[in-house]
């Protein structure tokens, strides 16, 4: 009987510490998921940032152009109008 009452109680312990480490391991999952979550969310607004970097030196390179053109277009016209009277 002895052994039964000494075997019951280390019984009682390892399933405790079982369930405590079944518990612990499921809020492990739930944060890891939760941070991979986290991390897919950020490498898209990496992606998103270098996209919006390439469109913005489009537009300062379009907008460079347009004013280049502009300025050769004012300058035509200037010369044209010296040049008339």
């Amino acid at each position: 009987m002895k052994k039964e009452q000494i075997v019951s109680p280390r019984v009682e312990i390892t399933e405790k510490i079982h369930e405590e480490l079944l518990v612990s391991l499921g809020l492990e999952r739930k944060l890891l998921q939760k941070e991979l979550t986290l991390q897919e969310t950020m490498s898209e607004r990496v992606e998103v940032r270098k996209d919006l970097i390439n469109c913005e030196r489009k537009i300062k390179d379009l907008t460079e152009q347009l004013q280049k053109e502009n300025d050769k277009s004012k300058g035509t016209k200037w010369k044209q109008q010296q040049q008339q009277p």
